[in-house]
């Protein structure tokens, strides 16, 4: 919500298509996409890997999850350098986060649009200044 209040206030031309295209829809879905779908299996295969502790059967879950949403999201992604409209948008900021995390899973390669995906978003100068100023706060 924080994301598309300061796009839609600040720079709507710049990272989001106009509210009136068929465009838009898609860049909703993504932008939200995100924080609903996507993140609830790498959450869980998260807590089960700080945890330690064998489970009945979350960590199979959360592999199954994890599988078929980065399988929707790489599909999503053939072809495409960006998720909506051919250009950066909230949706790819809100995504950087899940390719990070995967990436950090070690997992990224398993998706070949999305590896590319990822290379895309870092090719960004922003993204490079991102990074330093969260290893400068961490």
């Amino acid at each position: 919500a924080i994301t598309e209040y300061l796009i839609s206030k600040y720079a709507p031309q710049k990272f989001a298509p106009s509210q009136d295209s068929d465009e838009y829809v898609e860049y909703l879905q993504w932008l939200h996409f995100a924080e609903s779908s996507a993140a609830l299996p790498l959450l869980l295969k998260t807590f089960v890997a700080k945890d330690g502790a064998p489970t009945n059967f979350l960590a199979d879950y959360a592999e199954v999850e994890l599988h078929k949403v980065m399988s929707y999201v790489d599909q999503s992604l053939d072809g495409k350098r960006y998720l909506v409209a051919d250009k950066l948008t909230g949706a790819d900021f809100m995504m950087s986060f899940i390719v990070e995390i995967l990436s950090k899973f070690g997992l990224v390669d398993r998706y070949p649009n999305i590896a590319r995906y990822a290379q895309q978003l870092e090719s960004h100068d922003s993204w490079h200044a991102a990074q330093a100023l969260e290893a400068q706060h961490s």
